[in-house]
């Protein structure tokens, strides 16, 4: 069983791999499965970043294809976990420790195989490329018949991406609509640096408005921001100042732990209601040294709270899942 989870505190865990588990064989980092002339894959990971949808399942098929694949994740084919931990890149290891105990478990609706909110899935080797249609499905369907969600999304062939589940299942269209986002990841490390990709996933809630374009910054003995501008179901925008390059990616010097992350209207928005107010975490262990890889999720926040945030670090992972971190 694929089990995915993420911790539930206030740092970064990181964890070791479980590949001798009798799981499946875990492939080299950066490779896309099967690659000929009719059917180059590609390479994902899933992130459940909707807040009111319940655990999902998928399934693909290429474009102008009639016929699914899937449920990957339960065994209906097509995907093959991947260790995102070998070769992770210049300075990138992987370290070794464990989530918290308390971590909210994926793939426990039933004992099915799955992705819930909050969790991000390890790598995933696609047999197709391209533009795709994604159809989420419930944990533990046999078939791809009965579809929660359809969507297409194209997934450029010898790349890594994060797929990412946003919006709410009860928004009917607009802004705050269910989405899948593709962003292209990079696992480059830089050791003197740290590398932060900030993703703007607050959809709002039933009394609360999505929030408009955010700023986001991490602070400890200085303050260093992590991305000046981030667009609703988008990555960082380029910037020569902080600075964020043509993925979303932030290149900083370390910031210490314990640190804290802060959120708030990005300038210019014009955003004044309570959605955009100012947030600033609990201080934490972020693990932003240098050589350090982390795409953190803004989510809209509960209760008072108007933001949290679900921290991942991609260099590690924890059972089938990216090890994960919600802070707030």
């Amino acid at each position: 069983m694929y089990a995915l989870a993420c911790s539930d505190g206030g740092g970064s865990g990181s964890t070791g791999n479980d590949d001798g588990d009798g799981g499946p064989i875990a492939l080299p980092d950066a490779a896309v499965g099967p690659n000929d002339a009719d059917s180059p894959g590609t390479t994902m990971r899933l992130a459940h970043v909707s807040s009111d949808l319940g655990a999902v399942d998928f399934c693909y098929r290429m474009a102008k294809t009639s016929s699914f694949i899937g449920p990957v994740l339960g065994g209906g084919g097509g995907g093959t976990i991947q260790d995102p931990d070998a070769g992770a890149g210049e300075g990138g290891d992987a370290s070794d420790g464990a989530t918290s105990s308390d971590a909210p478990e994926a793939g426990t609706d039933g004992g099915a195989p799955s992705v819930s909110y909050r969790s991000v899935s390890r790598y995933l080797t696609l047999a197709a490329s391209g533009p795709l249609t994604i159809a989420l499905v419930a944990p533990g369907a046999t078939s791809c018949a009965t579809p929660i969600f359809t969507t297409d999304v194209t997934l450029d062939p010898g790349k890594l991406a994060t797929v990412a589940i946003v919006g709410r299942s009860t928004a009917d269209a607009g802004d705050n609509a269910l989405a899948l986002v593709a962003f292209i990841d990079d696992r480059t490390t830089t050791p003197a640096k740290a590398r932060v990709r900030m993703i703007h996933a607050a959809s709002g809630t039933s009394v609360r408005e999505p929030a408009g374009a955010l700023a986001v910054r991490a602070s400890s003995s200085q303050t260093v921001s992590v991305a000046d501008r981030v667009e609703p179901k988008k990555a960082g925008s380029p910037s020569d100042a902080v600075p964020v390059d043509s993925l979303g990616y932030a290149t900083i010097a370390p910031v210490p732990s314990p640190a804290t992350l802060g959120v708030g209207a990005a300038s210019g928005s014009g955003a004044a209601d309570a959605s955009s107010e100012s947030w600033l975490s609990e201080a934490g262990d972020l693990d932003l040294r240098g050589g350090s890889l982390h795409t953190g999720f803004v989510l809209t926040g509960e209760g008072a709270q108007p933001f949290e945030v679900l921290w991942c670090t991609d260099t590690s992972t924890s059972g089938d899942s990216t090890t994960c971190t919600r802070v707030r």
